[in-house]
């Protein structure tokens, strides 16, 4: 691979007189910084940019951080938020380990107090016997902390750290890592608003569905129950983050049309005439509806509220979709619907064991059900905790009671 013009650069600056050469490598590493804070700058206004609903923020702050780790090459990296005037941590990231980052809290309030960056060259001879049990244990040798401001608010704070290594800070990192917040405050600000509006309406949704739940003993718990199953399947396929969340929400208002559908319908002991089916099927078309209507914060989960109902050989509703012109999402919620409905006790149906549920699903896999979700799906309920989580959802004895003997025998193995 040719080199690029920085690396030519800093090899004809090692064929000049050492003084020469070494100002030309200062000049090169100056230049070599510059591009990498310009790229992290696009970075983020890309991650921003490309911002659809409440769901994606969860992802935003976690790019955002591992970006400023990138660029000033450090082994660890916090974002905390000023929330009701405490600073609280919302995210951190580590290069050597998965948990969660601990920081000084008296470093944090220092920067939103002074409202200026605070850089450590060696934290530990800086800090002498004051230094935490903490910072020695972690080895931590350089630390970087800086505002994150809206206006002239300061609304939380960057940080990073170095361990290991004898990379300490400089005034030029503070600069440069100063001016990655500033972006980084308008992605935040940005994503705060979102999130607001995302938390409010959900307040809103979550009423409707208690209210819709209360009206039938036998739906009770179904939407948790329903997100459970999509949370569990969404991450045995390999989905992360935003995306499990969105699954997660997507199951829990998957109904949430059936508002608009008169309980002469929804009460009904008996079969549906084709008249009335017609009109309770259009339940999948109010909610999309709902939902668009009111917030623009639930764009990625519409196809699933609309589609839940297709079926893979196209025999569904509302529109006959066949195979993977169903959305992925739909087709997750589908299967999940599907499963509890079976599982627990309805007007017009006794309940069905799991095994036996799991039997149907692997049947109608390429006729109902997406055949490759299916088994997914079955491994997906195996896990000990999804188990233990329906036991905590069984708030009205909607689960029949031998399934839930079964999942205690599973739990106690």
């Amino acid at each position: 691979m040719p080199a690029s013009p920085l690396e030519q650069l800093v090899q004809i600056a090692s064929l000049l007189p050492p003084q020469v050469g070494s100002r030309v490598k200062s000049i090169a590493r100056e230049l070599e910084a510059e591009r990498s804070a310009l790229t992290a700058f696009q970075s983020l206004g890309l991650k921003l940019s490309g911002v659809r609903d409440a769901f994606d923020v969860i992802t935003l702050f976690k790019d955002m951080l591992e970006e400023a780790v990138r660029l000033m090459q450090a082994d660890r990296g916090v974002l905390a938020l000023v929330e009701n005037g405490m600073v609280r941590v919302v995210d951190s990231c580590s290069k050597e380990s998965h948990e969660e980052v601990q920081v000084s809290r008296t470093l944090l309030d220092r920067v939103v107090t002074s409202k200026e960056p605070i850089v450590t060259t060696n934290v530990q001879e800086e800090m002498g016997n004051n230094a935490s049990e903490s910072i020695l244990a972690l080895d931590i040798r350089s630390v970087l902390a800086v505002p994150l401001r809206a206006r002239d608010e300061v609304i939380g704070v960057l940080y990073v750290d170095t361990q290991f290594t004898q990379r300490a800070f400089t005034d030029a990192d503070a600069n440069m890592l100063d001016g990655f917040a500033a972006q980084a405050g308008v992605a935040v600000t940005l994503a705060k608003s979102i999130k607001q509006e995302h938390d409010n309406y959900v307040s809103l949704v979550k009423t409707m569905l208690n209210t819709l739940e209360a009206k039938d003993e036998y739906t009770a718990g179904h939407s948790d129950r329903v997100g459970l199953y999509a949370r569990k399947l969404a991450e045995k396929i390999g989905w992360e983050g935003a995306d499990l969340e969105r699954a997660l929400f997507a199951g829990y208002v998957h109904d949430i049309g059936k508002i608009g559908i008169s309980d002469i319908y929804i009460d009904k002991k008996g079969a549906l005439t084709p008249e009335e089916r017609h009109v309770f099927e259009q339940h999948t078309i109010i909610g999309e509806q709902i939902l668009r209507d009111n917030t623009k914060g639930f764009e990625g989960i519409l196809p699933a509220i609309r589609s839940h109902h297709e079926k893979w050989d196209g025999t569904g509703y509302p529109d006959k979709l066949a195979g993977e012109t169903i959305p992925l999402l739909a087709r997750i919620i589908g299967i999940c619907d599907a499963f509890d409905a079976m599982t627990t006790a309805r007007s017009y149906s006794i309940p069905k064991s799991w095994a036996e549920v799991f039997a149907i699903l692997e049947h109608d896999a390429g006729s109902h059900f997406d055949p490759h979700l299916v088994p997914a799906f079955i491994a997906a309920m195996s896990d000990q905790s999804v188990s233990e989580a329906v036991l905590e959802l069984n708030r009205s004895g909607e689960v029949q009671r031998s399934v839930i003997s079964d999942l205690i025998a599973q739990r106690n193995a």
